[in-house]
């Protein structure tokens, strides 16, 4: 049945004086509309409108012809983006993935790639909600993710093995569950430092060959390079500024020139008050009494500038 299919393509290649296009029936349950651009005993390269596809002759199972203008009003991918997961110690690392997943899914001809923020507002809460949990389990993607309806839906985690960490990358293609990929991408270090190798990934997540020279998405500097968060929180900060050392809260955050700003400002500031207070109202205890409730004054004031 096979060997009929492909020689009925390489006959009618051979007579075409353009493009012919094929809606072709994989063994996986996916309709491929592409235009046959060679057929070996192995391969069978084809165009699609998000690239360049390779399959093997045996898992070719129909081919039905198409018009130009039905391969040419061929709507996009619509792509869902999963939150992706892993161990707490590796959130940046999830979010980078995720984010930079987005942004070669658009590189990508004819894929519109969503996050479920993204959704319209006909995809209820309960749906929204679902896919949010799903992480990495297929049943629970194929099925909300054709409630949000999506194409196809991408998932991802990070988790460490030995030395390394792993980054698992799984699409199923929501009308063909049967049509779905698994990929594995160890590494070292920071994940953005392997953008070439994820953009790759991508790629062959959605079973498309990656181009020679694929692009390699940039990404603007908040977002490329993510941050943990302070491990000093605001309320630390709000504690800290009614400490008696002037700058406290400025050096907590690292503006070294804000700490020599509180220390000019507490020091000047307590010579003025006291002098203008005049000494000679007060006897001795009195002026140490007045001069530090001065000082400290000015200290917390100073100290809950910079809490800003």
């Amino acid at each position: 049945m096979n060997r009929f299919i492909i020689s009925a393509a390489l006959l009618s290649s051979g007579t075409a004086f353009g493009a012919e296009y094929r809606k072709i029936t994989l063994a996986n349950g996916r309709e491929v509309p592409a235009e046959i651009k060679s057929i070996t005993a192995d391969e069978m390269v084809l165009q699609t409108p998000q690239g360049e596809m390779r399959i093997s002759p045996n898992d070719l199972r129909n081919m039905d012809s198409m018009t130009t203008e039905e391969y040419l009003a061929l709507p996009a991918w619509r792509v869902l983006v999963l939150p992706f997961g892993g161990d707490s110690a590796d959130e940046d690392d999830s979010n980078f993935a995720h984010l930079f997943a987005v942004r070669v899914l658009k590189s990508i001809d004819a894929v519109s790639p969503q996050v479920v923020g993204d959704l319209p507002s006909s995809v209820g809460d309960s749906t929204r909600s679902a896919l949010k949990s799903c992480g990495t389990d297929l049943q629970c993607a194929t099925r909300h993710g054709a409630t949000a309806d999506a194409d196809v839906v991408i998932m991802g985690r990070i988790d460490p093995v030995a030395e390394k960490r792993v980054l698992t990358l799984g699409a199923v293609f929501v009308d063909a569950p049967a049509a779905r990929q698994r990929l594995e991408l160890p590494y070292a270090g920071e994940l953005i430092n392997h953008r070439k190798r994820l953009t790759t990934s991508m790629y062959e997540s959605l079973f498309l060959t990656p181009p020679e020279g694929a692009e390699i998405p940039t990404l603007p500097v908040a977002q490329a390079v993510p941050t943990k968060p302070k491990t000093t929180g605001e309320a630390d900060l709000a504690r800290l500024a009614w400490t008696p050392v002037p700058g406290m809260t400025a050096l907590k955050q690292g503006n070294r020139a804000g700490f020599a700003t509180a220390m000019g400002v507490v020091g000047a500031g307590t010579v003025a008050s006291v002098y203008m207070a005049g000494h000679a109202t007060y006897t001795a205890p009195q002026m140490v009494a007045m001069t530090a409730l001065s000082s400290y004054g000015l200290t917390v004031l100073v100290n809950h500038m910079f809490l800003d």
